[in-house]
């Protein structure tokens, strides 16, 4: 081991590490030099031969100790890191790291003040989950304005199926030359504006399809437990950000095969958590549930926010919602998921739980192909 006047100990002093030797279980005795940080925090240790404090020590410290005793006892190679903490002692405030390992038949603990490397690796991270939060609003804007498309699709082509639906019926009629001469005008401003939306929705077109056509249930299908964990992992994000956990039941669907598309399926359970997630107040736990049945599989997402009437609750899957307790974006949200569950012979609904909030859920029929 290095004395204080070796190379070694200059080497490491200059690092920022000091070494201790553990003497007997909870005894760790400081070989070499104690640095000016080291006696800072501990002013037992200012001298070399000193023994660490561990009851002035930090309760990290004390409980990392219990796995550096199973890394000595096992010898070898083999080692034990703490990850850093911040300890506090003596009006100090240095962050650490320790290292347990063993050499030459004795087992040490080497312990480093990270410094500047702890400050930028602290900025790589937070700049890390800036990066990850501001990718997962980036990608639900997208996604909402999406929803949107899907949704003015869904009403403009319904309108004007209506409008071309009456025309021809007024034409079928016995009209004088002035009524025929107007409904002309008409059926070519009705096709006209058809001409149009097929042109603003071109680019969608596939993707248009996929919402409103409705899935072959013999096809493979989507896997749930992935599409479950994808949309968990996406979310977690916005979850950290509000402070608000996630509580997902160990029990999952095994291997269903769920007939729909994986991609517009995992929308639908992100747009579940998205608007638990609105509804939660910052501190709070959203649970969710998966049941698993013969035919089916149900998705329970429980939030504790303010209680919505059950008479209410049927109005909350229309894009506008009448009810006026949703906002516009949780509406277009919930709108988009009624339109994919039940495209693929689903069903959604929302039920007032008995402690308060309550439990958005979705039943999907399960690929009768893997059955």
């Amino acid at each position: 081991m290095p004395d204080t006047a070796s190379p070694a100990q200059s080497v490491l002093e200059a690092l920022g590490f000091v070494l201790f030797a553990r003497e007997s279980p909870g005894t760790l005795r400081l070989l070499g030099k104690a640095p000016a940080w080291l006696g800072a925090l501990w002013p037992s240790l200012r001298e070399s031969g000193g023994t660490l404090p561990l009851a002035d020590a930090s309760p990290f410290l004390e409980n990392f100790l219990v796995d550096a005793e199973e890394c000595w006892s096992k010898g070898g190679g083999e080692r034990a890191k703490s990850g850093p903490w911040i300890e506090n002692g003596s009006g100090a405030e240095v962050e650490l790291e320790a290292t347990a390992l063993a050499a030459n038949g004795q087992s040490l603990l080497l312990l480093e003040r990270l410094g500047e490397a702890f400050a930028a690796k602290k900025s790589v991270l937070q700049l890390a989950r800036e990066t990850v939060i501001a990718h997962q609003r980036l990608n639900s804007e997208i996604q909402k304005k999406e929803i949107l498309l899907h949704c003015v699709a869904d009403e403009m082509s319904a309108a004007l199926a209506n409008a071309i639906t009456s025309l021809r019926l007024i034409e079928l009629e016995d009209n004088g030359p002035r009524t025929k001469s107007l409904l002309g005008l008409a059926t070519r401003a009705t096709q006209e504006q058809q001409t149009l939306i097929h042109r603003i929705l071109g680019v969608f077109e596939e993707e248009l399809r996929g919402v409103q056509g409705r899935p072959d249930p013999t096809s493979a299908g989507a896997d749930w437990n992935t599409v479950l964990q994808r949309a968990l992992d996406s979310a977690q994000p916005l979850f950290a950000e509000k402070d608000v956990r996630l509580d997902v039941s160990e029990a999952g669907a095994g291997a269903a095969q769920i007939p729909a598309d994986a991609a517009q399926l995992e929308r639908v359970v992100a747009n579940l958590l998205e608007n638990a997630l609105e509804r939660t107040p910052a501190g709070g736990t959203i649970a969710v549930r998966t049941e698993d049945e013969p035919e089916a599989l149900v998705l329970g997402v429980e939030d504790k926010g303010a209680a919505i009437a059950p008479e209410i609750c049927e109005n909350l899957f229309v894009k506008w919602d009448p009810s006026k307790v949703t906002s516009p974006a949780s509406a277009l949200r919930l709108h988009f998921c009624r339109i994919v569950v039940e495209n693929c012979d689903g069903e959604i609904g929302c039920t007032p739980l008995p402690g308060g909030g309550q439990r958005f859920w979705i039943r999907l029929t399960k690929n009768r192909a893997a059955a």
